[in-house]
This record gives C-alpha cells, sequence and structure tokens, in this order.
C-alpha cells in the first residue's frame, strides 16, 4: 500500500510516516492470518502529534472558510478514486463484504461534502437590542485540537462524521482508529496531504486503548475528544476530559427496540427488520436487538424472521454472494458467545443459530440467531449485543412496551411500525431515544442530527448541529 509499508504501517505525523518502536500484528478476521503489523503510538509519538496540531491551528483557522471547502471537496474526490482500494482496505480489516464495504467508502465521500458545504453555512447573531452606540456580536469559532477515536465496524464513515466537520470549521484533527482497523484511517489521512491539507493539521496515531489512547484522552492539547464505542470507555473520557472542563462528542452503545404492532404492514417492511438486525454482522449501535410483536401476528412474524435470517449467507467477505461476514475480532465473537451462552441459562430459548452452529471457516464468525422466551429480568435485555443476535417477544399492551423498551440504561434509536399515526406520534414521543424511525428504515440521513440519550451518549454528529458541535459561541459587545 502506498507509503504506509508492507511490513509495519506507521503513525502520520506531519505529513509524514513515524514509525514506533513498538507494534502489533493486523488479524484478518476472515481467516485469522496476519495482514501486516501497525505501530503502537507511544507517548513521544502522541505528543509529537498533538504537538503538530496545536501548531497548525492558527495558520488553519485563519484560512478562509470556502477554501477550507474546496480541500475537503478535493478530499472526497480522491477518496472516490481510491474506491477500490479503500473497499479492499475496509473489507480485509473488518470483515465486511465487500459490496457494503464499497457502500461505506462512498458514504464517507459524500459525508465530507456534505460538511464542507454544512460548514459554510455557519452563522452568527447581531441581536437587535437598541442600545445607543453600541452592537452586541455573537460569533463562533473553531473549538481548537480535536482527537477523534473511532471504532472498528465503521472506520471510514464514522471518521468522517468526525474529522469533516472539524476540519471544516478550522478545527485540527489528531485520529486514532480502533487498534483492529487502521489502514484506512492511515491512507486518507495521506490523501488529505495529497488534497492539500496542510502538513500537521490532520494527524494519525494508531494503537490500542492503553496505552495511545489513553495518552490522548490524558493530555491537556485536545479541547475536544469525540468518541464512538462503547459506553464504558465513554464514560472514561468523560470522567477524565472533566480534568480540564473539555468538550466530548460521545456516541456510544444502544440496545433498540422495535415495535411492531398488529396493524403494521409487516410483511412488507421485513427485508427491512432483518437488515437493520444482520447487517455488518450485526456490529453497529443502532442495529434492532430487541423486536416486541403484537401478540396477534407474533406467531407469523417469528416464523417468517426466522425464515429470512435462516436465508442469509455467511461466508467469507470477498465473495460478492456473501451477505454476512465475521465478527471483526476474537474478543467480539468470545462477548458475543457468552452473552447468548448467559441468556440461555437464565431461560432464552434459541429458535435459530446460537452457539452450537459452527461455520466452517478459519474466522470469528457467528451465525444469525434468534431468542425467544426473553423476559425483562434477563441480563442481555440491559446490554449491548455487537453481533447478529435478535430477541423477539410478544406483548399484549403498547403502554407495557413503551415501559420495557425504555427500560435499559441505553436510549439510541427506536423503531416503531402502527398504522395509526396519531398514536405513533404519541409513543414516540414517549420513547427514551435520540431517534425514532416511524413506518420504515433508512440510513441516518446526513441533514438530521444523530446521538443518544442516557447511557447512549452526549452531543450528537451530522446535520448543522453536529458542525456546531465542534465550534465556541462568543459574545463581542462593541462600543463605538
Amino acid at each position: 500500500m502506498e507509503g504506509l509499508g508492507t511490513d509495519c504501517a506507521s503513525c502520520w505525523i506531519e505529513g509524514r510516516n513515524e514509525p514506533a518502536d513498538g507494534r502489533y500484528p493486523l488479524v484478518n478476521p476472515a481467516d485469522g492470518s496476519c495482514i501486516g503489523y501497525a505501530a503502537t503510538a507511544d507517548e513521544r509519538l502522541v505528543t509529537l502529534a498533538l504537538k503538530s496540531a496545536d501548531r497548525s491551528l492558527g495558520v488553519w483557522k485563519s484560512t478562509p472558510a470556502p477554501r477550507r471547502a474546496e480541500l475537503m471537496h478535493a478530499l472526497a474526490e480522491l477518496v472516490r478514486g481510491h474506491v477500490d482500494e479503500f473497499t479492499s482496505l475496509v473489507s480485509t480489516e473488518v470483515g465486511k463484504p465487500v459490496r457494503s464495504a464499497k457502500e461505506e467508502v462512498l458514504s464517507a465521500a459524500g459525508l465530507i461534502d456534505y460538511f464542507a458545504e454544512e460548514s459554510l453555512r455557519l452563522t452568527g447573531q447581531i441581536p437587535l437590542l437598541g442600545y445607543h452606540r453600541e452592537q452586541v456580536m455573537i460569533v463562533r469559532e473553531p473549538v481548537g485540537v480535536v482527537v477523534a477515536i473511532t471504532p472498528y465496524n465503521y472506520p471510514l464513515s464514522t471518521l468522517a462524521c468526525k474529522i469533516a466537520p472539524a476540519l471544516s470549521v478550522g478545527c485540527t484533527v489528531v485520529m486514532k482508529p480502533d487498534e483492529h482497523t487502521p489502514l484506512s484511517t492511515l491512507r486518507l489521512a495521506q490523501l488529505a496531504c495529497r488534497a492539500g491539507i496542510p502538513e500537521g493539521v490532520l494527524n494519525a496515531v494508531t494503537g490500542p486503548g492503553r496505552p495511545t489512547g489513553r495518552l490522548l484522552v490524558d493530555n491537556p492539547v485536545p479541547r475536544l475528544i469525540t468518541f464512538t464505542g462503547s459506553t464504558e470507555v465513554g464514560k472514561e473520557i468523560l470522567m477524565a476530559s472533566g480534568r480540564w472542563v473539555r468538550k466530548t462528542i460521545l456516541e456510544l452503545g444502544g440496545n433498540c427496540p422495535a415495535i411492531i404492532c398488529s396493524d403494521a404492514p409487516w410483511e412488507e417492511l421485513l427485508p427491512q427488520l432483518l437488515m437493520q438486525s444482520m447487517k455488518n454482522s450485526g456490529q453497529y449501535c443502532y442495529r434492532v436487538s430487541r423486536y416486541y410483536v403484537a401478540e396477534e401476528i407474533y406467531a407469523d412474524f417469528l416464523a417468517e424472521f426466522v425464515a429470512k435470517a435462516a436465508a442469509l449467507r455467511v461466508g467469507h467477505p470477498a465473495s460478492p454472494e456473501v451477505d454476512l461476514g465475521p465478527l471483526n475480532n476474537a474478543g467480539v465473537l468470545s462477548r458475543v458467545r457468552a452473552q447468548v451462552d448467559v441468556a440461555v441459562k437464565e431461560g432464552a430459548r434459541v429458535v435459530l443459530g446460537g452457539n452450537d452452529v459452527k461455520i466452517g471457516a478459519a474466522g470469528f464468525f457467528y451465525p444469525p440467531t434468534v431468542l425467544t422466551g426473553v423476559d425483562a429480568s434477563m441480563s442481555v435485555v440491559g446490554e449491548e449485543i455487537f453481533g447478529p443476535v435478535v430477541m423477539i417477544r410478544p406483548f399484549k399492551r403498547i403502554e407495557e412496551v413503551i415501559e420495557a423498551a425504555n427500560a435499559t440504561p441505553f436510549g439510541l434509536a427506536a423503531y416503531l411500525f402502527t398504522g395509526d399515526i396519531a398514536e405513533a406520534l404519541k409513543w414516540a414521543n414517549q420513547l427514551e431515544v435520540g431517534s425514532v424511525w416511524v413506518n420504515r428504515i433508512h440510513q441516518a440521513y446526513s441533514q438530521a442530527p444523530f446521538g443518544g440519550m442516557k447511557e447512549s451518549g452526549l452531543g450528537r454528529e451530522k446535520s448543522r448541529f453536529g458542525v456546531e458541535e465542534y465550534t465556541e459561541l462568543k459574545t463581542i459587545y462593541l462600543s463605538y
């Protein structure tokens, strides 16, 4: 791979490769083979990257906004121009089927373009206060140096949601990808320099959460940490950031419910529902984990869902016929297996998949799995399941199921299907989540804010609200 080296991928700081003393293997989740090595950034490299971003901040934030937008558009075009390379990187390091990996690459390019344009629509205010020979001006400024810590499941599109608004408003960024998926991030950092973004404005360090992530978070230079990942790590970042009263954007875990009422056209919706539970092998935060299905249609819904889930093809992500690839790493696979094992011990029934099903491959594969007989007392109901596992249970009264849907620490997203739109709006307002899909499921739009309530996070990504997160308000009292 150009510039990354064939043996060990270095960090990218000040527009050049920076090797580290330590390294670790990168494992192909489809077969367990080693695909290379990545650098473990130590205190020296983390400090170097943060100082580079801090040193570049003055020049970058004084660059006219239209020029910054122009450079971001150039980066988006370079991503599209290297779509096959990025597709291969994402598919290999994540374990994602090729067509899904390509969709992510193109989505990332589109997000970069979107944020470049949205940043140009930022405005301040001059209130009409009418004081004699005085104006009050409310302006926005870039927050400063940003640390962007991204997950393994969508390494490129999640990254775009963080760096594109940050760079477009004049912040500089140090990126730290998940240790399992650093290659697409490093390649994007290289292309940013080729696009004309000045050296030091966008740096990348690689390594595990400890030590590398911890070193970034425990440093006073960043003025904002944006993180997508587990709720447990998000809480650690929030606590550490309190030391410097630093802004955070935290997009954390989810355990998202879908409520299927008896009057919903569930047969038509089933392909959407299945995809929202199983795509990327269930490795994303706002997937449907829990289904609450009206008692009158429960048996038919369960039978059809199980049949369609059983037809999903699991295999090597390079195969164009495959629907689900492997889980990303051994730790994720072990956790999913443990969650299903505990659920069964607590009384859940496996009607499809489960731990006894073995996929004939050497990678970290897990079959589509459906659990029934799950009740609120079981631990799995209050946990995030980062794998292709769903729970399906019947309900009698909508009031009870709204209460059950809210009865977890999470509040990221929910899904509601009914023919009664008036009631749908009432129930949507009662769901304690950041996003509600009613009668349809689609990808979260760039123009709409995305984020969670409760332990699913703080702040919002996407939309103008996501851009504003990377700015600070300043009030100027001008007398003349």
